[in-house]
Protein backbone atom coordinates (compact mmCIF):
# COMPACT_ATOMS: atom_id res chain seq x y z
CA UNK A 1 0.00 0.00 0.00
CA UNK A 2 1.50 3.91 -1.24
CA UNK A 3 2.64 5.76 1.55
CA UNK A 4 0.17 8.48 1.42
CA UNK A 5 -2.93 5.95 1.26
CA UNK A 6 -1.14 4.20 4.69
CA UNK A 7 -1.31 7.63 6.29
CA UNK A 8 -4.55 9.06 5.00
CA UNK A 9 -5.82 6.04 6.37
CA UNK A 10 -4.07 6.24 9.62
CA UNK A 11 -5.87 9.54 10.05
CA UNK A 12 -8.97 8.51 8.77
CA UNK A 13 -9.15 5.81 11.54
CA UNK A 14 -8.40 8.33 14.26
CA UNK A 15 -12.11 9.39 13.12
CA UNK A 16 -13.88 6.18 13.41
CA UNK A 17 -15.51 6.89 17.12
CA UNK A 18 -16.58 9.84 15.75
CA UNK A 19 -18.33 7.97 13.11
CA UNK A 20 -19.48 5.33 15.54
CA UNK A 21 -20.99 7.67 17.62
CA UNK A 22 -22.93 10.32 14.89
CA UNK A 23 -24.67 6.34 14.12
CA UNK A 24 -25.54 5.99 17.44
CA UNK A 25 -27.37 9.09 17.78
CA UNK A 26 -29.08 8.81 15.06
CA UNK A 27 -30.31 5.44 15.62
CA UNK A 28 -31.36 6.44 18.92
CA UNK A 29 -33.22 9.24 17.80
CA UNK A 30 -36.93 10.31 16.52
CA UNK A 31 -34.98 11.63 13.27
CA UNK A 32 -35.81 10.27 10.17
CA UNK A 33 -32.89 12.04 8.56
CA UNK A 34 -29.61 13.48 9.67
CA UNK A 35 -26.23 14.18 7.36
CA UNK A 36 -23.17 13.38 9.23
CA UNK A 37 -20.57 14.85 7.11
CA UNK A 38 -19.90 16.73 4.04
CA UNK A 39 -16.96 16.59 1.77
CA UNK A 40 -15.97 20.07 0.09
CA UNK A 41 -18.62 21.87 2.09
CA UNK A 42 -19.84 24.99 0.11
CA UNK A 43 -22.69 27.59 1.26
CA UNK A 44 -24.29 27.90 -2.16
CA UNK A 45 -27.93 27.05 -2.01
CA UNK A 46 -28.61 24.19 -4.56
CA UNK A 47 -31.14 24.09 -6.92
CA UNK A 48 -31.11 20.21 -7.95
CA UNK A 49 -29.64 17.82 -5.54
CA UNK A 50 -29.00 14.76 -6.26
CA UNK A 51 -29.54 11.44 -4.70
CA UNK A 52 -27.51 8.35 -4.41
CA UNK A 53 -29.06 5.64 -1.95
CA UNK A 54 -27.49 2.23 -1.81
CA UNK A 55 -26.82 0.03 0.64
CA UNK A 56 -22.81 0.87 -0.25
CA UNK A 57 -21.90 -2.69 0.40
CA UNK A 58 -19.34 -1.65 -0.54
CA UNK A 59 -19.39 1.23 -2.84
CA UNK A 60 -18.12 0.66 -6.00
CA UNK A 61 -17.03 2.13 -9.29
CA UNK A 62 -20.41 1.51 -10.48
CA UNK A 63 -21.82 4.14 -7.42
CA UNK A 64 -19.37 6.09 -8.65
CA UNK A 65 -20.31 5.76 -12.68
CA UNK A 66 -23.59 6.69 -10.91
CA UNK A 67 -22.34 9.86 -9.46
CA UNK A 68 -20.12 11.23 -12.37
CA UNK A 69 -22.70 10.49 -15.11
CA UNK A 70 -25.52 12.67 -13.21
CA UNK A 71 -22.69 15.19 -12.31
CA UNK A 72 -21.11 15.85 -15.66
CA UNK A 73 -23.64 15.19 -17.99
CA UNK A 74 -26.79 17.02 -16.22
CA UNK A 75 -30.11 16.46 -17.76
CA UNK A 76 -31.39 19.45 -19.78
CA UNK A 77 -34.04 20.44 -16.12
CA UNK A 78 -30.95 19.61 -13.87
CA UNK A 79 -30.90 23.87 -12.62
CA UNK A 80 -27.69 24.94 -11.48
CA UNK A 81 -26.58 24.61 -8.78
CA UNK A 82 -26.36 21.16 -8.03
CA UNK A 83 -24.92 19.30 -4.84
CA UNK A 84 -24.97 15.63 -4.40
CA UNK A 85 -26.34 13.25 -1.56
CA UNK A 86 -24.76 9.95 -0.55
CA UNK A 87 -28.27 8.47 1.27
CA UNK A 88 -27.58 4.93 3.84
CA UNK A 89 -30.90 3.40 5.29
CA UNK A 90 -30.56 2.02 8.35
CA UNK A 91 -34.15 0.30 7.67
CA UNK A 92 -33.61 -1.14 4.16
CA UNK A 93 -36.50 -2.85 3.08
CA UNK A 94 -35.10 -5.69 1.45
CA UNK A 95 -31.59 -6.52 3.11
CA UNK A 96 -30.91 -7.69 6.16
CA UNK A 97 -27.27 -5.70 8.22
CA UNK A 98 -24.76 -8.08 7.02
CA UNK A 99 -22.47 -8.70 6.24
CA UNK A 100 -20.21 -5.24 6.95
CA UNK A 101 -21.53 -3.23 10.16
CA UNK A 102 -23.68 -0.34 9.69
CA UNK A 103 -20.42 1.65 10.88
CA UNK A 104 -18.26 0.95 8.29
CA UNK A 105 -20.74 0.78 5.74
CA UNK A 106 -20.86 4.74 7.32
CA UNK A 107 -16.82 4.82 6.93
CA UNK A 108 -16.29 3.54 3.37
CA UNK A 109 -19.14 6.02 2.02
CA UNK A 110 -16.96 8.91 4.04
CA UNK A 111 -13.84 7.51 1.85
CA UNK A 112 -16.34 7.02 -1.12
CA UNK A 113 -17.14 10.60 -1.28
CA UNK A 114 -13.65 11.95 -0.60
CA UNK A 115 -12.18 9.86 -3.82
CA UNK A 116 -15.26 10.99 -5.48
CA UNK A 117 -14.56 14.46 -4.82
CA UNK A 118 -11.03 13.93 -5.43
CA UNK A 119 -11.77 12.72 -9.46
CA UNK A 120 -14.34 15.33 -10.04
CA UNK A 121 -11.39 18.41 -9.29
CA UNK A 122 -9.16 16.44 -11.20
CA UNK A 123 -11.97 16.54 -14.33
CA UNK A 124 -12.97 19.62 -13.98
CA UNK A 125 -9.15 20.67 -14.17
CA UNK A 126 -8.83 18.48 -17.72
CA UNK A 127 -9.21 21.16 -20.71
CA UNK A 128 -10.70 18.12 -22.82
CA UNK A 129 -13.05 17.52 -19.72
CA UNK A 130 -16.93 18.47 -21.61
CA UNK A 131 -18.39 19.00 -18.34
CA UNK A 132 -19.13 22.07 -16.58
CA UNK A 133 -15.72 23.10 -15.10
CA UNK A 134 -17.09 23.76 -11.72
CA UNK A 135 -17.95 19.81 -10.92
CA UNK A 136 -15.30 20.11 -9.06
CA UNK A 137 -16.30 22.40 -6.60
CA UNK A 138 -19.34 20.68 -5.77
CA UNK A 139 -20.56 19.02 -1.87
CA UNK A 140 -21.14 16.13 -1.06
CA UNK A 141 -23.38 14.82 1.86
CA UNK A 142 -23.04 12.05 3.33
CA UNK A 143 -26.42 11.08 5.47
CA UNK A 144 -28.71 8.43 7.30
CA UNK A 145 -32.40 7.70 7.13
CA UNK A 146 -34.85 5.15 8.61
CA UNK A 147 -36.85 5.54 5.77
CA UNK A 148 -36.79 2.58 3.49
CA UNK A 149 -38.45 3.66 0.72
CA UNK A 150 -37.24 6.15 -2.10
CA UNK A 151 -40.95 8.69 -1.62
CA UNK A 152 -40.46 8.32 2.46
CA UNK A 153 -36.86 8.97 2.07
CA UNK A 154 -37.75 12.27 -0.54
CA UNK A 155 -40.15 13.12 2.59
CA UNK A 156 -37.98 12.53 5.28
CA UNK A 157 -34.96 15.23 3.68
CA UNK A 158 -37.81 18.05 2.72
CA UNK A 159 -39.51 17.49 6.83
CA UNK A 160 -36.46 17.66 8.52
CA UNK A 161 -36.13 19.94 11.23
CA UNK A 162 -34.03 21.94 10.90
CA UNK A 163 -34.09 21.82 7.17
CA UNK A 164 -30.23 21.48 5.62
CA UNK A 165 -31.37 22.29 2.34
CA UNK A 166 -33.60 25.78 2.75
CA UNK A 167 -33.44 26.44 -1.17
CA UNK A 168 -36.24 23.22 -1.78
CA UNK A 169 -33.76 21.92 -4.03
CA UNK A 170 -35.64 19.03 -6.68
CA UNK A 171 -34.49 15.97 -6.01
CA UNK A 172 -33.22 13.52 -8.69
CA UNK A 173 -32.48 9.89 -7.39
CA UNK A 174 -29.74 8.40 -9.22
CA UNK A 175 -30.32 4.38 -9.62
CA UNK A 176 -30.20 1.73 -12.34
CA UNK A 177 -33.05 -0.08 -13.93
CA UNK A 178 -33.57 -2.66 -12.24
CA UNK A 179 -34.08 -0.22 -8.74
CA UNK A 180 -36.07 1.62 -11.33
CA UNK A 181 -38.43 -1.19 -11.70
CA UNK A 182 -38.55 -1.75 -7.93
CA UNK A 183 -39.22 2.02 -7.11
CA UNK A 184 -42.60 1.76 -9.26
CA UNK A 185 -43.62 -1.99 -7.83
CA UNK A 186 -47.01 -1.81 -6.45
CA UNK A 187 -46.12 -4.89 -4.08
CA UNK A 188 -44.32 -2.16 -1.85
CA UNK A 189 -47.11 0.25 -1.58
CA UNK A 190 -49.84 -2.28 0.06
CA UNK A 191 -50.70 -0.10 2.80
CA UNK A 192 -51.68 2.28 0.02
CA UNK A 193 -55.37 2.25 -2.23
CA UNK A 194 -54.61 2.39 -4.75
CA UNK A 195 -50.51 1.16 -3.94
CA UNK A 196 -48.86 3.23 -6.67
CA UNK A 197 -51.05 6.54 -5.39
CA UNK A 198 -47.94 6.45 -2.74
CA UNK A 199 -45.94 7.83 -5.65
CA UNK A 200 -48.23 10.89 -5.82
CA UNK A 201 -46.05 12.89 -3.00
CA UNK A 202 -42.98 12.59 -4.35
CA UNK A 203 -43.63 13.25 -8.03
CA UNK A 204 -46.17 16.38 -7.34
CA UNK A 205 -43.47 17.79 -5.73
CA UNK A 206 -41.30 17.80 -8.60
CA UNK A 207 -39.09 15.47 -8.04
CA UNK A 208 -37.45 12.99 -10.62
CA UNK A 209 -36.03 10.11 -11.35
CA UNK A 210 -32.40 9.35 -13.76
CA UNK A 211 -32.17 5.66 -14.32
CA UNK A 212 -29.29 4.18 -15.95
CA UNK A 213 -30.12 1.35 -18.61
CA UNK A 214 -28.56 -2.40 -17.48
CA UNK A 215 -25.94 -3.98 -19.99
CA UNK A 216 -27.68 -6.76 -21.40
CA UNK A 217 -25.79 -10.17 -21.18
CA UNK A 218 -27.64 -12.86 -22.86
CA UNK A 219 -25.48 -15.23 -20.68
CA UNK A 220 -26.31 -14.01 -17.24
CA UNK A 221 -29.57 -14.94 -16.46
CA UNK A 222 -30.20 -11.55 -13.81
CA UNK A 223 -29.35 -9.27 -17.14
CA UNK A 224 -31.68 -11.33 -19.18
CA UNK A 225 -34.59 -10.44 -16.44
CA UNK A 226 -34.53 -6.87 -17.49
CA UNK A 227 -33.67 -7.02 -21.45
CA UNK A 228 -31.95 -5.55 -23.73
CA UNK A 229 -31.11 -1.77 -23.81
CA UNK A 230 -34.27 -1.07 -26.20
CA UNK A 231 -36.43 -3.16 -24.51
CA UNK A 232 -35.57 -1.11 -21.18
CA UNK A 233 -36.52 2.29 -23.32
CA UNK A 234 -39.65 0.39 -24.37
CA UNK A 235 -40.84 -0.10 -20.74
CA UNK A 236 -39.98 3.56 -19.84
CA UNK A 237 -42.17 4.43 -22.92
CA UNK A 238 -44.61 2.68 -22.37
CA UNK A 239 -45.22 4.41 -19.00
CA UNK A 240 -46.61 7.55 -20.29
CA UNK A 241 -49.34 5.31 -22.71
CA UNK A 242 -52.62 6.80 -21.94
CA UNK A 243 -54.37 3.54 -22.16
CA UNK A 244 -51.82 2.25 -19.70
CA UNK A 245 -49.66 0.10 -22.15
CA UNK A 246 -47.52 -0.07 -19.25
CA UNK A 247 -49.37 -2.49 -17.29
CA UNK A 248 -48.62 -0.86 -14.31
CA UNK A 249 -52.17 0.59 -13.25
CA UNK A 250 -52.50 0.75 -9.42
CA UNK A 251 -52.73 4.01 -9.17
CA UNK A 252 -49.98 5.16 -11.90
CA UNK A 253 -50.44 8.67 -13.20
CA UNK A 254 -48.92 8.69 -17.05
CA UNK A 255 -47.78 12.08 -16.66
CA UNK A 256 -45.27 10.95 -14.61
CA UNK A 257 -43.28 9.06 -16.70
CA UNK A 258 -42.52 12.77 -17.53
CA UNK A 259 -40.16 12.93 -14.68
CA UNK A 260 -38.11 9.70 -15.28
CA UNK A 261 -34.88 9.79 -17.39
CA UNK A 262 -33.45 7.25 -18.81
CA UNK A 263 -29.68 7.38 -19.51
CA UNK A 264 -27.22 4.84 -21.22
CA UNK A 265 -24.66 2.84 -19.12
CA UNK A 266 -21.14 3.59 -18.34
CA UNK A 267 -18.99 0.44 -18.74
CA UNK A 268 -18.29 0.47 -15.05
CA UNK A 269 -22.37 0.37 -14.37
CA UNK A 270 -22.63 -3.44 -14.13
CA UNK A 271 -20.14 -3.95 -11.32
CA UNK A 272 -22.21 -5.22 -8.70
CA UNK A 273 -21.37 -5.11 -4.45
CA UNK A 274 -21.63 -8.74 -4.74
CA UNK A 275 -18.73 -9.42 -7.24
CA UNK A 276 -16.45 -6.92 -4.71
CA UNK A 277 -17.17 -8.94 -1.48
CA UNK A 278 -16.26 -11.66 -3.21
CA UNK A 279 -13.19 -10.70 -4.21
CA UNK A 280 -12.18 -9.91 -0.42
CA UNK A 281 -13.47 -12.89 0.62
CA UNK A 282 -10.77 -14.59 -1.51
CA UNK A 283 -8.11 -12.02 -0.73
CA UNK A 284 -8.10 -10.69 -4.06
CA UNK A 285 -6.74 -7.46 -3.24
CA UNK A 286 -5.92 -6.96 -7.51
CA UNK A 287 -9.39 -6.90 -8.17
CA UNK A 288 -10.94 -5.26 -5.15
CA UNK A 289 -8.62 -2.14 -6.23
CA UNK A 290 -10.06 -2.50 -10.45
CA UNK A 291 -13.70 -2.51 -8.68
CA UNK A 292 -13.46 0.12 -6.14
CA UNK A 293 -11.82 3.46 -5.61
CA UNK A 294 -8.63 3.75 -4.17
CA UNK A 295 -9.60 4.92 -0.54
CA UNK A 296 -12.09 2.52 -0.20
CA UNK A 297 -10.47 -0.75 -1.79
CA UNK A 298 -7.57 0.36 0.80
CA UNK A 299 -10.22 0.18 3.69
CA UNK A 300 -11.69 -2.71 2.80
CA UNK A 301 -7.78 -4.30 2.53
CA UNK A 302 -6.98 -2.57 6.34
CA UNK A 303 -9.90 -3.87 7.95
CA UNK A 304 -10.14 -7.03 6.63
CA UNK A 305 -13.82 -6.17 5.77
CA UNK A 306 -15.91 -9.21 4.34
CA UNK A 307 -13.85 -12.13 5.16
CA UNK A 308 -16.38 -12.45 7.84
CA UNK A 309 -20.07 -11.67 8.02
CA UNK A 310 -21.25 -9.30 10.77
CA UNK A 311 -21.85 -13.00 13.25
CA UNK A 312 -18.41 -13.67 12.65
CA UNK A 313 -19.19 -16.71 10.69
CA UNK A 314 -17.67 -17.36 7.40
CA UNK A 315 -19.45 -15.82 4.34
CA UNK A 316 -21.23 -18.36 2.65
Amino acid sequence: MPSDMTSRLSKFKTSLPEITSALQSFTQSTSAFRIVRTVNPTNTPPKTLYILDSSFNPPSIAHLALATSAIQSPGPRDEKPHRLLLLFSTHNADKAPTPAAFEQRLAMMILFAEDLSQTLKEHSRDDSNLGDVSIGDISIDVALTTAPYYTAKSEAISNSSPTPYHSSPTHIHLLGFDTLTRFLAPKYYKEHSPPLSALAPFFNAGHRLRATTRPYNPSDPASRAFGTEEEQQEYVTRLSKEDNEGGLGEGWKTEWARQIELVPPAKQTGVSSTRVRTAAKEGDWETIRSLCTDGVAAWIQEEGLYGEDASGKKMA
